[in-house]
């Protein structure tokens, strides 16, 4: 079993062990891993033979393995893990793994390369820290040389900082950026689609004008891509378009800066994702009466946005701005209504 087999799993114990999403689906596919494939390593752990952190690199390692490779590579290194240091480990299992399925591995590396992203946090010393992760490795190294080769040209006798400094200044400059392709963010979305596709809670098909029929997803991401536009409904019956309209499921400009206001974060416990990248979720869906004001409105992160429809999760906010969550196995937590600091 996977993660992907209970996709929502994790939103029940993040609240409960207060961690975040991430952490939370951490948690879980150590779980599942350590009860499976690697119970060897979960025994062996158990009685004290190996560090958490050895655990943790043979669980990424070779988690995604079959077994009888996963069996083969623990039968040459699982005695040897506890003499190693984590970093020689690492490369024992990637050499055996290698040696074991040079083929698989590659097919490893292309599944890694779907999940590759750009995340960002924050240091306790309130410094912050960008990270792209799993890249193809051919373009980090081309990517680290381009870095370098910049910051050593920027290496004078004059130059007081380091080396090391200077290349983070270089990757964080190229990144920002100094020029950009103006995009006029406005225009016209005509797109036929059900409102209860809209509000995630059916996936019908829709219809962008000038293109044709999309996939609900597609749908979905290119009004969302085009938030700024006018909004145009047509309301079908039987495929005959019966009214179309100027939608107004959006608030106003004056309504979301005062929902980002009042909740600079997605409302789901534990959730840290800001307001202005979150969803604006309608608590009742606007296909079913609910209104557009500030009261039925709130932000949430896409994945809790489509947690709370497809899980479910009941929500109910109350009169002073608490959320309260309630997940499909009857347990409830709160989101205190905070300042920003606090949240």
């Amino acid at each position: 079993m996977s993660t992907e087999e209970i996709p929502y799993a994790a939103d029940e114990i993040a609240p409960a062990l207060t961690l975040t999403r991430r952490a939370a689906e951490t948690q879980l596919d150590h779980a599942l891993a350590l009860s499976g494939p690697l119970r060897r390593v979960w025994t062996r752990f158990a009685c004290g033979g190996l560090s958490f952190h050895k655990v943790c690199e043979l669980i990424r390692t070779l988690a995604h393995h079959d077994q009888p490779l996963i069996d083969d590579v623990l039968d040459r290194c699982l005695d040897a893990a506890s003499d190693l240091t984590t970093g020689q480990l690492r490369a024992r299992l990637h050499r055996l793994v290698l040696e074991a399925d040079p083929s698989g591995l590659a097919h490893s590396m292309q599944e890694g390369l779907e999940d590759r992203k750009v995340v960002s946090y924050q240091n306790p010393d309130l410094t912050g820290s960008i990270g792209i992760v799993s890249s193809h490795p051919g373009d980090v190294a081309a990517a680290v040389s381009h870095i370098d080769q910049i910051a050593r040209s920027l290496k004078t006798e004059e130059e007081a900082r380091t080396l090391d400094q200077i290349r983070n200044d270089v990757a964080i400059d190229l990144l920002k950026g100094t020029q950009f392709i103006a995009s006029d963010g406005g225009g016209r979305v005509n797109v036929t689609i059900p409102a209860v596709t809209l509000e995630y809670l059916a996936d019908h098909s829709g219809e962008l004008d000038g293109f044709g029929p999309v996939t609900a997803e597609i749908a979905r991401k290119t009004v969302m891509e085009n938030i700024d536009g006018e909004w145009v409904f047509q309301v079908t019956d039987n495929g005959r378009i019966v009214a179309t309209g100027t939608l107004a499921r959006r608030p106003t400009e004056g309504q979301t800066r005062r929902i980002l206001s009042e909740y600079p974060t997605c409302v789901f416990p534990g959730c840290r994702q800001a307001a202005h990248r979150c969803d604006l979720d309608h608590r009742k869906p606007f296909s079913q009466g609910g209104p557009t004001h500030n009261d039925n409105v709130g932000p949430l992160c896409r994945h809790h946005h489509m947690t709370r429809h497809h899980a479910p999760w009941l929500l109910i906010r109350k009169p002073n701005g608490d959320h309260v969550w309630t997940s499909p196995l009857g347990h409830s937590y709160t989101r205190a209504r905070a300042p920003p600091d606090e949240l």
